[in-house]
């Protein structure tokens, strides 16, 4: 059986090549896990599980989201603009948040209840500052079909990050948990991407100019103006148990739920974000050949769903013996893990797709969306705590949320992608 038969073999081999990257990647760090777990305490995880959703919340608001852009393009000219207009975000934006850290750290620290490695948030704009670029890098990769090297970035990062992490536990510094060899990850990734890159952006580096990006802005100004609250809001909703967990039910709960979210995610990421960056690649050039776009959508959920069958039910069964694989503090993250595998399974299907939001220009629907997901994700989570006071409830209240608003976001990529067809097809 060839998973991804309807598709030209071009895109078979991008797929492939991202998921080889990604599976190495996550077998470096889940293989590091098993140690790590013994080498810090659930407290210490809490703290790198906070400082990590700080990060994911923020790099929207940092890249503007900009980067999209980079592939949309037609012309190298246009798109190596649009690459400087999302380098230049990431400066001037990453810059600005480390002073409101300056002005509002105490006020900040106070809200979470933290005292423990406080200092630590003063390194949050320094990770958005590489992240931005990361991400900058692998949508020029994207563009240009290099898919190669955004997967052996990934590789690189994992292997570096695990590597200082695991020094950091058996040193002196075990301290500063796990934080120091994330940073350390980013900048090794951040500097691989870069070298592999430089040679395709120099070469159009003389079609760099203030006034072709201001068109640009203006042409995609859909994109920072909605797409930015978009995705923030979206992070935010997927990020905000950690937030939640961390003010009402302390940060060793929030490790837990930081372990529970990162091996439920380990597997079904690694073939969902590949296939989101080809895909979005794939789509945007159907659109603008102007063939059919419902059938990549169609059968690219198809085969996710068959996929999926294959990554959710061995999960579940390993759910059962993750506290004697990571050890006696971590016997609730199988518990956590089976509750949240419902609302993972549903998002592993649609996540994909989403690049459709900026491809056909929806985002005020979805921005209507997403700010009803974050409302109801918000009042899942305190009902379980104020009626209840009981993480495992919050968490099932917060589970239900997610595979409801999925189910619906499925359907509704279905229906546009149909409607777009019919249209093209009408005026052919």
């Amino acid at each position: 059986m060839q998973l991804f038969s309807f598709l030209k073999k071009e895109f078979v081999k991008n797929v492939f090549t991202l998921i080889t990257g990604a599976a190495l990647g996550q077998i470096i760090v889940y293989t590091s896990i098993l140690l790590l777990t013994r080498l810090f305490s659930p407290e210490l995880f809490g703290i790198y599980i906070l400082f990590t959703s700080s990060v994911l919340v923020l790099k929207p608001i940092i890249t503007l989201q900009l980067e999209l852009a980079i592939i949309l393009p037609q012309k190298d000219e246009d798109a190596i603009n649009t690459f400087a207009l999302t380098i230049f975000a990431t400066l001037v934006l990453s810059l600005l948040t480390f002073i409101i850290i300056l002005i509002f750290k105490r006020s900040i620290l106070s809200f979470f209840e933290i005292k423990k490695l406080s200092f630590l948030i003063y390194f949050i704009p320094f990770s958005t500052l590489f992240l931005g670029f990361i991400t900058s890098l692998n949508y020029w990769n994207n563009r240009n079909k290099k898919f190669n090297n955004i997967a052996n970035g990934t590789i690189t990062k994992s292997a570096v990050m695990s590597v200082g992490q695991i020094t950091t536990g058996f040193s002196a510094a075990n301290y500063l948990g796990l934080i120091p060899g994330m940073l350390l990850g980013q900048i090794a990734q951040f500097i691989f991407l870069l070298k592999k890159s430089t040679a395709s952006i120099y070469k159009l580096k003389n079609e760099i100019s203030y006034s072709r990006m201001l068109i640009l802005i203006k042409k995609y100004k859909d994109i920072p103006l909605l797409n930015t609250l978009i995705t923030f809001l979206n992070t935010l909703s997927n990020e905000i148990p950690v937030l939640l967990i961390t003010k009402y039910f302390g940060l060793s709960t929030a490790g837990i739920y930081g372990l529970a979210i990162k091996v439920g995610r380990a597997p079904s990421g690694i073939v969902q974000d590949s296939v989101s960056q080809v895909f979005f690649n794939k789509a945007t050039e159907v659109y603008n050949k102007k063939e059919n776009l419902q059938n990549i959508v169609k059968k690219t959920c198809f085969n996710l769903l068959k996929i999926s069958l294959l990554i959710f039910i061995p999960l579940f069964i390993i759910s059962y013996f993750l506290d004697f694989i990571f050890g006696s503090e971590w016997t609730d993250v199988g518990t956590y893990l089976r509750i949240l595998i419902p609302w993972l399974y549903i998002m592993f299907l649609s996540s994909p797709i989403t690049s459709l939001i900026v491809i056909l220009n929806k985002q005020k629907v979805i921005l209507f969306y997403d700010i009803c997901l974050l409302t109801f994700r918000f009042l899942a989570f305190y009902a379980g705590y104020y009626f209840y006071n009981d993480i495992l409830i919050s968490l099932i209240l917060f589970s239900a949320v997610g595979v409801f608003f999925n189910i619906f976001i499925l359907i509704y990529f279905f229906k546009i992608s149909k409607t777009e067809s019919v249209n093209r097809n009408a005026y052919k």
